[in-house]
């Protein structure tokens, strides 16, 4: 009976050092074993206008470089003009400062994937050109 219950100690006393460790991982940023950010220097690069995008936006843009490279914002803000001539819709996101386009290297479907999981998103989109649309409007794709 006595060695039963050491071997409940011991076993309680890994269980507090497991716990101690993966605490101090989830405190230094290495919540899990194993993970790990696969670029983390990755930065993006604003090829339009930086002061028009949303700082939700922005963080989106961060986690999907740390993710899957350098991205390239390649539209942001659009005047009325410039909009109608790309074939903006009326009510455009990009209009109000509330959307960006950009470009960025991996499986297009782990990016969508990577996107729609984001909270910050609301609307995303991957076109056939390759680039990518997000915006803080509502949940969708079209």
């Amino acid at each position: 009976m006595e060695k039963a219950q050491n071997s409940v100690v011991t076993i309680q006393r890994i269980g507090l050092v497991l716990a101690i460790i993966m605490l101090g991982m989830a405190l230094t940023g290495c919540a899990s074993f194993g993970s790990r950010v696969p670029y983390p220097h990755a930065k993006v690069h604003y090829a339009d206008t930086k002061w028009c995008v949303p700082r939700k936006l922005k963080n989106a843009l961060k986690d999907l470089a740390h993710q899957f490279g350098d991205v390239r914002v390649t539209s942001t803000k659009r005047w009325w003009l410039e909009n109608r001539r790309k074939g903006g819709a009326k009510k455009s996101y990009h209009r109000k400062c509330k959307a960006t386009d950009f470009n960025v290297r991996g499986n297009p479907a782990a990016v969508i994937a990577f996107l729609k999981r984001n909270p910050d998103v609301g609307g995303y989109k991957h076109y056939t050109s390759g680039h990518y649309h997000i915006d803080t409007g509502p949940r969708r794709t079209w």
